[in-house]
């Protein structure tokens, strides 16, 4: 409250308009407007409660949530287990059942150690039936991506193919259409457009498709191993070292004239997960330090234990029933 105040007067004596106190913190949940279109959509602490498996990372609870904290201390007598991120013995860290303690900001390091290790157990080895329906119904993943070429037979991820690249969608307007990505139907192998993309939002041929109902499209998550696909050479940056880049392979398709791949694939190689028939420079083991995202790369970056991210993730990523739920 103290920290507000100061925010808000400071804000008043120069003149400036204050909206929220996220004009001062400048911490809003950015990802939260963009994808609900409300200011922040999270459940409230009481929810805590019914968690099986609970993380505190960027939030020191008893400090900056003080009248929440209490559901933080009460849940953990329903067996929930505590994993808290931080890089100092905060008054949050009593919580915790195990603390990870990255360097001061490498705790992005951290994050995408344990996406590698999700991405390759739950999409690549194995596939886990409910994540794989849920990033077909909910995300962006089975979008495709334009692949511009480089020098050197290399590519670059470009822009989202849509509904105006391809003439599809004939019905909405052509300003509707830039904004309607498009994704490969598992199916018969066609360029759709789903329900509920933005152009459907605006555009007055759109009336009733405002909506994530798939209907009988079942989203093509990766060309790999899809009939006619070949290997593509791509390159991306590399977050641990200024300027620097990673050569990844993804698996690409031609789509009206246009090498595509999708969002999905281009994660994996952002993650460096290995897939079989994918020639290409990236590690084959959680110990290989000498790659992005791996276990070893962040323990090099953030001191915490290889071991530790990969039994944190693994864990969190498990299904589950809450606590005291009937098995």
């Amino acid at each position: 409250m103290a920290s507000h105040a100061v925010g808000a007067r400071f804000h008043a004596l120069i003149g400036a308009p204050m909206l929220s106190f996220y004009d001062w913190y400048a911490d809003l949940p950015i990802a939260s407007p963009q994808v609900f279109g409300d200011q922040t959509d999270v459940p409230e602490s009481g929810d805590w409660w019914d968690a099986a498996y609970l993380m505190l990372w960027g939030s020191n609870v008893p400090v900056t949530r003080t009248p929440d904290a209490h559901w933080m201390a009460e849940a953990r007598y329903r067996g929930q287990k505590v994993v808290v991120v931080s890089p100092d013995y905060a008054d949050a860290t009593k919580f915790a059942d195990e603390w990870l303690h990255p360097h001061p900001g490498t705790d992005g390091a951290l994050a995408m150690a344990m996406g590698h290790v999700i991405l390759r157990e739950c999409f690549v080895d194995r596939q886990v039936p409910y994540f794989t329906d849920y990033v077909k119904r909910f995300t962006d993943l089975p979008f495709l991506v334009s692949l511009d070429e480089r020098t050197g037979d290399t590519h670059t991820p470009g822009a989202f193919v849509t509904a105006k690249d391809l003439d599809l969608a004939g019905d909405a307007e052509a300003e509707a259409r830039r904004w309607m990505p498009v994704l490969l139907d598992k199916a018969g192998g066609r360029p759709t457009v789903p329900n509920g993309t933005l152009g459907d939002r605006w555009s007055k041929a759109s009336e009733g498709r405002w909506n994530l109902d798939l209907g009988e499209v079942d989203p093509l998550l990766s060309l790999c191993g899809r009939p006619g696909a070949t290997r593509a050479t791509v390159t991306l940056p590399r977050f641990d070292e200024d300027g620097a880049t990673i050569r990844c392979a993804v698996p690409a398709l031609r789509v009206g004239g246009r090498l595509v791949t999708t969002v999905f694939d281009l994660m994996l190689a952002q993650y460096g997960v290995r897939r079989e028939g994918l020639d290409g420079p990236g590690p084959t083991a959680y110990d290989d330090a000498s790659a992005p995202c791996t276990p070893a790369w962040q323990e090099a970056v953030t001191s915490v234990p290889a071991g530790a991210v990969v039994r944190a993730a693994r864990e969190f990523a498990r299904p589950r029933s809450r606590p005291g739920a009937a098995a």
